[in-house]
């Protein structure tokens, strides 16, 4: 596998992924932080084709940052794992989640028997490689696959369809798929292949887009923890889960997750057991072995009897004047007696009351009838992937 970087000026940087083994790195612990697309690769894929134990973590998020950094490698050295990933931390600090080899391989098999039968030559890459689902969809698959990656360091969208080339799988986001919609220039991508994941693509997105490029869709969904879940095409509602991969619902209506791709072992100021399985938060529909999204128990809020995503919260206040960005999520706490709580993170340029916010809130969609839990804080930071990080208070 050849692993390219596309240079703004035309040039190219390359390497051959048969280079990259270091024998002296087996079984060495190694801290690896987010730097450059270039870096990353490189490293990553070093560390894994040499059987060291790569932790890897987004070094713009200061508190995990700093938390990684003060342990040192060593703290995890006694622990047998092939990669160690952090989740966002949109919901708290982040969680630490180590993967084996077997997680790991395992999860590829799976890939590849969804991907494996296109006549895929090259992976576009707009991804960082430092989260899982750059390490598995645009670092793994084209090693597994024998075809080559190539990536820029900051694509622009016109980049983007410049290199979205017969034969080409392209490994984005949800933002690259709505920036390319935006574009005025039309390309037949029948022959292309797209991949998405990192946040939800509402079915009309996805629809634009398919029909605007002629092109094929595949959306991913996963989580830090899991690994791969599940996956839809084109403007498809139901998820498939993957092979390998079980879901049912709890009492709640919750999704459950058992797979041979979840971490075993999980770490949140000490170690935890999973034991191949992960109950998760995000309410679904069970239907024919494949099941429908309805949100995240913690992303959705009942307001005047209806149910709102709290995105949809956070674009309501981030348009009102001296709020510069608004992070929400429902808090539970079953000891209480109203079991949830709205909690409200605000970067402002102005004092703004709690009072204002439920105003502003019952003016647009209803009065909550939960406890609101409001802070304002001096900053609202992002992950490499645009997922907003809840702020320590």
């Amino acid at each position: 596998m050849k692993v390219i970087l596309k240079n703004d000026d035309g040039s190219e940087n390359v390497y051959e992924s048969a280079h990259l083994i270091d024998r002296a790195l087996k079984n060495q612990t190694l801290l690896i932080p987010s730097k450059t697309k270039e870096e990353n690769a490189l490293e990553i894929l070093r560390a894994y084709l040499s059987g060291a134990k790569p932790i890897l973590y987004d070094q713009e998020n200061l508190s995990l940052k700093e938390k990684i950094e003060s342990l040192g490698a060593e703290t995890f050295k006694e622990i047998d794992f092939a990669a160690m990933f952090f989740t966002s931390g949109s919901t708290g600090f982040p969680t630490g989640a180590f993967k084996s080899r077997e997680n790991i391989e395992t999860d590829m098999e799976a890939l590849l028997l969804e991907f494996g039968n296109f006549k895929i030559q090259t992976v576009v890459a707009t991804v960082p490689f430092i989260h899982i689902y750059g390490f598995l969809a645009a670092l793994l698959l084209p090693l597994k696959l024998d075809v080559d990656l190539l990536f820029k360091e900051h694509f622009l969208p016109h980049d983007l369809l410049e290199y979205a080339k017969p034969h080409h799988l392209v490994v984005t986001t949800p933002l690259y798929i709505k920036s390319l919609l935006r574009l005025d220039e039309v390309k037949d991508l029948s022959e292309t292949i797209f991949i998405s994941s990192t946040g939800p693509l509402p079915t009309e997105i996805a629809k634009e887009f398919t029909d605007k490029f002629n092109t094929t869709l595949i959306q991913l969904f996963g989580s830090t923890e899991c690994g791969s879940i599940a996956f839809k095409k084109q403007d498809d509602t139901f998820w498939s889960p993957f092979h390998g991969v079980e879901t049912s619902l709890n009492t709640e209506g919750l999704l459950h997750v058992k797979s041979p791709f979840i971490s075993k072992m999980l770490w949140q100021e000490g170690l935890v057991q999973t034991d191949g399985e992960i109950q998760s938060f995000d309410y679904a529909i069970l239907e024919n072995g494949k099941f429908q999204l309805i949100g995240r128990s913690s992303n959705i809020v009942k307001i005047a009897g209806k149910r709102y995503a709290t995105a949809q919260i956070e674009e309501i206040l981030e348009a009102q004047e001296g709020i510069s960005k608004a992070l929400v999520h429902v808090k539970h706490n079953n000891a209480e007696l109203k079991d949830e709580m709205v909690v409200i993170f605000l970067e402002t340029t102005q004092p703004i009351t709690q009072k204002a916010v439920k105003s502003t809130l019952k003016h647009r969609i209803g009065k909550i009838n939960l406890p609101i839990e409001l802070h304002i804080v001096d900053k609202i930071s992002t992950t490499l992937m645009g997922k907003k990080c809840m702020p320590l208070v």
